[in-house]
């Protein structure tokens, strides 16, 4: 049985390995927009559900355990994210390579900008109030900042095929 399945994975690998040089670039578009999309929305649940705990916290260590949780489930999204993007492979456009690996690499950046600030928010002593919201105020201002870096700009790209796809894909919208 192996043996009749030596032939269909061989043509299967020169297809896939040889061909024309990755995804159509509509599909990896549409693959990353519905990636990216859910990924934005859990973000955004995860800031609200964050948001009603600090209306709730009385002291330094629930608004620590409410900002933890918020850091942690973003940093996991966003490195689902990653992976999902990641595996939609590369669009078969000029400097897809690149154009791709770009788009992981903003994933990458933003998942460490999510951990940065949560060893931040862990590192916080909590005995001097003042003192411990100063340093959430400073760890949060730099997350936005590390957060705004990590993008990509789908309107900058070099690829008119992907500009377009950005702009009529309907998950892309």
């Amino acid at each position: 049985m192996y043996r009749a399945l030596a032939p269909v994975l061989l043509a299967a690998l020169v297809l896939t390995g040889c061909g024309g040089g990755g995804v159509p670039h509509r599909a990896w578009t549409t693959s990353v927009c519905q990636t990216l999309a859910p990924w934005r929305d859990r973000i955004t649940a995860l800031n609200g559900q964050a948001a009603a705990q600090m209306k709730a916290a009385k002291t330094p260590a629930q608004t620590r355990a409410s900002l933890m949780s918020l850091l942690d489930g973003a940093r996991q999204a966003t490195e689902d994210a990653r992976a999902k993007v990641a595996a939609a492979g590369v669009p078969d456009v000029a400097d897809g390579p690149t154009i791709a690996q770009r788009f992981v690499a903003a994933l990458a950046a933003a998942r460490d900008a999510y951990a940065k600030a949560q060893h931040g928010i862990q590192a916080l002593p909590d005995r001097n109030e003042t003192a411990f919201y100063a340093g959430v105020k400073t760890t949060m201002d730099a997350l936005n900042q590390d957060y705004a870096r990590a993008g990509v700009d789908t309107g900058r790209l070099a690829s008119a095929d992907l500009r377009k796809d950005f702009d009529e894909v309907p998950a892309c919208a």
